[in-house]
């Protein structure tokens, strides 16, 4: 395949030439679109990055239902601000990325640090030589954002959720960064137990997906993206509906859906995706497990 294709971004036109299962893993890998809510998300985010250190740091939480991009949009904002070394050879890390523990509690919390910070120690020290490695070498390396991924699980931490958020806060304190967090809606759960720390978060809500002007274009994006050689119009009337009512009202759903659906068109044998390959692509939907159910 040589023909020039307007319909497709360069990397997706390139892939063209792929053989067949090659071009299925390029369908299937994560590939950033910034749509709009994305976008405004993440100009909050780097305000937060370049804000001048306070008493009172701003904090963000993104959240949403699960599936709904936000650990995408925490993803991009980490690999927008890689760490660096100056030409002293001393380390910045603008943004640390970590994720709350599925049960955490502090020593987690502060091994999670020390690994994202590349500090190998023993997990079995006491509460106190972690915390205070976490904290030499996050000075050190100039933080200023402790991105937070899985915020929810602070659900599971029982009693010690309080001296989690008390930790938090302390990091924020202590070394005037900001935090900013992703979750679900048990994140907020959490925080409504400690009033004085939900103060300090503002929340970045990602709505679900509604059939409107702004899902037409993130298809229309996403199309560029997939490296099928004819155009599969897929924000048109005939399919967009077809696609949010499989996909669902999270991001995830549709890109699950189109990953599968462009799969199964390379498969076929088809340069484009119609009703028939959504119909075809093998995925589960959401309310799919309700049938599967009445079928065990």
């Amino acid at each position: 395949m040589t023909t020039v294709l307007s319909h497709l971004a360069p990397d997706a036109m390139a892939a063209l030439e792929l053989p067949s299962d090659e071009r299925d893993d390029f369908c299937k890998k994560d590939r950033w679109i910034g749509y709009e809510r994305a976008t405004q998300i993440m100009q909050q985010l780097d305000e937060v990055l370049l804000y001048p250190r306070t008493l009172r740091m701003p904090n963000v939480l993104i959240v949403g239902q699960s599936g709904n991009g936000k650990s995408a949009i925490l993803k991009q904002f980490c690999d927008r601000h890689p760490v660096q070394i100056t030409a002293a050879g001393d380390p910045v890390a603008p943004v640390l990325p970590i994720s709350m523990p599925e049960t955490p509690d502090e020593a987690e919390i502060w091994s999670e640090i020390l690994w994202a910070l590349g500090v190998s120690h023993g997990e079995r020290d006491s509460t106190k030589v972690p915390k205070s490695n976490a904290k030499s070498v996050m000075k050190y390396a100039n933080i200023r954002v402790l991105a937070i991924d899985e915020f929810n699980n602070l659900v599971y931490a029982g009693r010690r959720a309080a001296d989690i958020l008390a930790l938090i806060k302390g990091i924020s304190n202590d070394l005037k960064i900001s935090i900013v967090a992703a979750g679900t809606q048990a994140a907020i759960n959490a925080l409504n137990s400690e009033p004085q720390m939900k103060s300090r978060f503002e929340p970045a809500a990602l709505d679900r997906w509604r059939l409107d002007t702004t899902y037409l274009r993130f298809l229309a994006s996403f199309e560029r993206t997939l490296p099928l050689a004819e155009p599969s119009n897929l924000a048109s009337r005939e399919l967009a509906p077809l696609i949010y009512g499989i996909g669902g009202e999270t991001i995830g759903g549709t890109v699950k859906l189109l990953k599968a659906a462009a799969c199964k068109a390379i498969e076929l044998q088809r340069e484009c995706i119609d009703a028939d390959v959504l119909k075809k692509a093998n995925i589960v939907r959401r309310d799919g497990w309700d049938d599967v159910m009445r079928r065990i």
